[in-house]
């Protein structure tokens, strides 16, 4: 046998496995799903979207969503931020395909749309405050964030017939019941502030970025974005995120009378430039009050 065969074998197998892993999730990126989520309360069909991170390479992939979207025939579209795709090195995006939405749609900016990233802010997220009464995220305002970056992402938002929330609310009617929709602006950037003197309403639903940055509002609904869900998930070895010290959950999350949702998102942070997912695919979640009737 020829000297160190065995080694290079065990080497290339390695490496045969990588670029297979590679292949499948890069594949994955664009296995978009739609998980139905039955809330009590929520009237009418409500779609959360978010971290679409929109590029030139996930493009047929947005188009893709509104299309999926529309074709649930939603009462309201939720956008939970990160529009931008890295950390805004190329600038706004474009995000004309979101004017073929269907529905009144509304959205908050996230920490990429600040240019941010979530590493290096455990410390200022330890002295924020997250009670109810004295909510308070300012450690997390060090100067470091791009507001001018965030707001002409914002303002190309509103051209595309989106409804953009930074520390408001709006009232939407869904069938016969009254909706509230308060959006936060960005928790890392330290510029989320919840607004005062909310109005009555049959169904009350926060949209915030971070889920790491909520607090115990009085809402039916808290919708979130990050952490994608991991994006990798590996059969055994679990989701490797989670072993760098990030929070890789996703999904729904019951506190008492109120529902939390943290969405896997769209798009995906890069790895070596390449958008992977490894069962952890995109999705669409559609909230309804009950789940819809079968047809016999």
């Amino acid at each position: 046998m020829v000297p160190y065969a065995r080694p290079i074998a065990a080497v290339l197998f390695v490496l045969l496995l990588l670029l297979g892993c590679i292949a499948c999730g890069t594949a994955g990126a664009e296995d978009l799903t739609v998980t139905p989520v039955t809330v009590a309360g929520v009237p009418g069909t409500i779609v959360l979207l978010s971290d679409l991170h929109i590029s030139g390479g996930n493009r047929g992939l947005i188009e893709r969503t509104v299309r999926e979207t529309n074709a649930l025939d939603p009462s309201l579209v939720l956008i939970t931020g990160d529009f931008v795709a890295g950390y805004g090195s190329e600038g706004v995006p474009d995000l004309s395909p979101l004017v073929d939405i269907r529905a009144p749609v509304y959205a908050v900016p996230g920490n990429h749309d600040y240019g941010l990233s979530s590493r290096g802010r455990e410390g200022a997220l330890k002295e924020a405050n997250f009670s109810v009464g004295g909510y308070d995220l300012s450690p997390l305002a060090d100067g470091a964030a791009e507001t001018a970056l965030a707001d002409a992402v914002c303002a190309r938002l509103e051209e595309a017939g989106v409804t953009v929330l930074r520390n408001d609310y709006a009232t939407e009617k869904v069938g016969n019941s009254t909706v509230v929709i308060v959006g936060l602006d960005d928790g890392l950037a330290g510029r989320a502030r919840f607004p005062a003197d909310l109005p009555d309403a049959d169904c009350r639903i926060v949209l915030i970025h971070e889920p790491e940055c909520r607090a115990a509002w009085d809402a039916d609904l808290i919708l979130c974005g990050p952490p994608h869900g991991g994006q990798v998930d590996l059969p055994l070895l679990g989701k490797p995120s989670a072993w760098f010290g990030y929070d890789p959950s996703a999904g729904l999350v019951e506190e008492g009378e109120r529902t939390v949702y943290v969405s896997r998102g769209i798009g995906t942070t890069p790895f070596f430039g390449m958008g992977i997912r490894i069962n952890c695919p995109p999705e669409i979640t559609v909230f309804r009050g009950q789940a819809p009737s079968r047809t016999q």
